[in-house]
């Protein structure tokens, strides 16, 4: 099977090709996208169509909205939103599905949501899942960190992982997202973040998923 990694840096992708090991059956690539949903983009696209690629997987580290995933806690995400997209009012925010400007239930999207249908296909049930948040900047103020919680119910925040559902489905690869938790989202005070942990548990989990991973569960 060949299994395509992605993470937006150098640094998150090293953590796991540090420890990875030959894995029977199947022949694992690389991929560095690049921080962002634009970037994201670009470079997953460009490597899908030129990859007999049978499963991609984004990996890489996310704050939590949600006091019950701790920092350390390593999730799948089953579902992905773009939380910058829209229009900002003087009180409020807008997504585009909020003001009529695109429909919420177009092909890929389900209810403004983009969802992963295959963390089924997997033995994943270790694991928490979690709802995505993608934004453009990562949240740091108070009043914006309550608005996004209570808009959109997320439980972690990312800056690339609804760009990767979206090109993945829209290309019908099957894939998934891991991501562990640096930080809990609050007012930004890096000393409470742990992102050295958070990498070295994301790595174990991807190798763990590789190692166990059976080939008659993938389907687009």
């Amino acid at each position: 099977m060949n299994i395509l990694i992605t993470a937006a840096t150098d640094i998150e992708l090293q953590q796991i090709t540090k420890k990875m090991q030959p894995i029977e059956n199947h022949n694992i690539d690389f991929c560095m996208t690049g921080i962002g949903c634009t970037a994201t983009a670009f470079e997953l696209t460009k490597k899908l169509l030129n990859s007999n690629v049978n499963l991609a997987l984004n990996a890489g580290i996310a704050g939590s909205f949600n006091e019950n995933i701790s920092v350390g806690d390593v999730v799948v995400v089953e579902s992905e939103t773009f939380g910058a997209l829209g229009i900002t009012y003087r009180d409020r925010f807008a997504t585009l599905f909020d003001e009529g400007l695109a429909d919420k239930n177009k092909e890929p999207f389900i209810d403004g949501k983009l969802i992963c249908p295959h963390i089924n296909n997997f033995n994943l049930s270790d694991l928490k899942r979690a709802k995505g948040l993608t934004v453009d900047a990562a949240s740091g103020e108070k009043k914006q960190i309550e608005q996004l919680k209570k808009m959109f119910c997320a439980d972690i925040e990312t800056m690339e992982g609804a760009a990767f559902f979206y090109v993945c489905s829209k290309l019908n690869f099957p894939f998934l997202e891991f991501r562990a938790i640096s930080n809990h989202i609050e007012p930004r005070d890096k000393c409470k973040w742990n992102i050295t942990l958070a990498m070295s548990n994301l790595a174990n989990e991807i190798l763990n998923f590789l190692n166990n991973l059976q080939t008659q569960n993938i389907a687009p």
